[in-house]
């Protein structure tokens, strides 16, 4: 299909590389010799005892061997990913260090998960409102019908009926990775078909039913961004590591076909990885490229550490290929806590002969100030009491609940990402993030390293993919070949 906005996103690609405001410094993803990252490096010195690495396979063929030959007898390995998880002394990373067959290896950092201590805003109301686009989907709104997202998150409590498991929610996953107490190289184990896989915090609960909830305990007044989504929980529970959110990567990328995945959102990051450039040989950056490559786009929450320059949370928010969210309120302004990036800061990054440009800030901005959502049934949280009884009719607190965050705005522009690829599913990633970034809504007093283009606009995205349909144009990709 041919889009006109994405051959005008291309020319401005060409003339930013061309002349580039960035402070750019040219990356390559083929580095020779095998990769230890820093905080590997940093804890192993003087270290005697085994510590949890991911270890990145130069292909995927011959892991379970490679492994076997340099004496790593526990691991686990993901069915999708070139990657395996194990837990191993320093003579061990060593060993690693020396294949040929290995290209990373790095720490399994833990990570926090990213809500703080609505519809009408994003223009998703008038989306499902408008005449014309009701004539044009059959009469009926547009809801992300069929279109599977993956909620990487906490977990999911399935038996909520505005996200009930066998509905809505087609399937809900347990991750079970502990790597700790791994006998043998095995495969990660995923639990399929959990009623409840959110019994400690009620975040991701809260995530999913801001992406499709159907709004069904409150007569739709709590209906979340796209009712008819696949979702697809996937759970890791209140602690959570880099193998954890992983596990979530290669389980979509397993089963995109059997659910249609198109998207996958994630509300975590980590505090520590905030002033740093983005590193392509990251294994999140591996997992989600990869991703990318498959049709899948990749959001994330930009992290809750403002007001200050240079906090977002993990250098794969700044990766050319993710959508990263930063948090607004019902004004459209940027919430304090929202982390910001840094003012022309960025790179390229060669990669398969290709050359990316990445930027050290969100790329939209979403509702995350004060959102109603979805409350698991137990542990009924007192964390948010003040707010949902002032805000919350008594009828609807057994099941709704009040939170903030930017982990609250990545399902917002998870959603609408569910609704413009049921208006056109031939989208690309990249063609969903240049139409999201065209279309936003500007947010004057603020620059692009804080709110990105500004704030997600769903009906002036929907417009300009059906406007897009009635005007011939190139298609070029949005991006550039390397001349190296």
């Amino acid at each position: 299909m041919k889009r006109l906005l994405i051959v005008i996103s291309t020319f401005c690609l060409a003339l930013g590389l061309a002349f580039n405001p960035f402070s750019l410094n040219q990356t390559s993803a083929n580095a020779e010799g095998v990769i230890i990252d820093q905080k590997l490096q940093n804890l192993l010195q003087n270290r005697l005892t085994p510590i949890e690495v991911i270890i990145t396979f130069k292909n995927s063929d011959s892991n379970l061997q490679v492994l076997e030959s340099l004496g790593i007898s526990n691991a686990q390995l993901f069915q999708s990913l070139p990657m395996a998880g194990a837990s191993v002394t320093p003579a061990q990373v060593t060993k690693l260090a020396e294949s040929a067959d290995i290209l990373s290896i790095y720490y399994n950092a833990p990570l926090q998960y990213e809500n703080e201590a609505s519809t009408s805003v994003t223009g998703v109301d008038q989306v499902r409102e408008d005449p014309e686009f009701r004539a044009a989907n059959g009469g009926m709104p547009i809801t992300g019908k069929n279109i599977g997202v993956v909620i990487n998150d906490s977990g999911v409590d399935g038996t909520h009926k505005d996200h009930q498991l066998g509905k809505n929610l087609v399937q809900n996953v347990m991750a079970n990775i502990n790597l700790n107490s791994t006998v043998g190289l095995v495969p990660v184990a995923y639990l399929e078909n959990i009623p409840n896989t959110d019994s400690t915090s009620g975040h991701g609960t809260h995530v999913t039913g801001i992406v499709g909830g159907t709004g069904a305990m409150s007569g739709g007044k709590y209906e979340g961004v796209a009712p008819g989504a696949n979702l697809i929980g996937y759970g890791s529970g209140a602690g959570i590591a880099i193998m954890d959110t992983i596990g979530g990567f290669d389980y979509a990328l397993t089963h995109q076909t059997e659910y249609n995945i198109r998207v996958i959102t994630n509300s975590w990051g980590d505090t520590s990885d905030s002033n740093t450039d983005f590193d392509p040989n990251h294994p999140i950056n591996i997992a989600t490229k990869k991703l990318y490559d498959r049709g899948i786009t990749t959001v994330f929450s930009a992290g809750n550490a403002g007001p200050g320059a240079s906090t977002i949370s993990g250098n794969y928010k700044k990766a050319p290929w993710v959508v990263t969210v930063a948090a607004g309120d019902s004004s459209k302004n940027l919430a304090d806590f929202s982390s910001r990036g840094v003012k022309d800061k960025g790179g390229t990054v060669v990669i398969d002969g290709e050359t990316f440009t990445w930027a050290d800030r969100p790329t939209i901005t979403a509702p995350g100030v004060d959102i109603v959502s979805t409350r698991v049934f137990t542990p009924l949280s007192a964390l948010s009491a003040d707010k949902d009884a002032t805000g919350i009719s008594p009828a609807h607190l057994p099941y709704y609940t009040t939170f903030s965050g930017t982990s609250m705005a990545a399902p917002h522009a998870a959603g609408i990402i569910a609704l413009m690829l049921e208006v056109d599913p031939t989208l690309s990633p990249a063609e969903i993030k240049e139409l999201m970034q065209q279309t936003a809504t500007t947010m004057p007093g603020y620059e692009t390293w804080e709110v990105g283009a500004g704030y997600v606009n769903a009906y002036a995205a929907i417009q300009a993919i059906k406007a897009e349909n009635l005007a011939p144009a190139t298609l070029v990709p949005s991006k550039k070949k390397s001349k190296n």
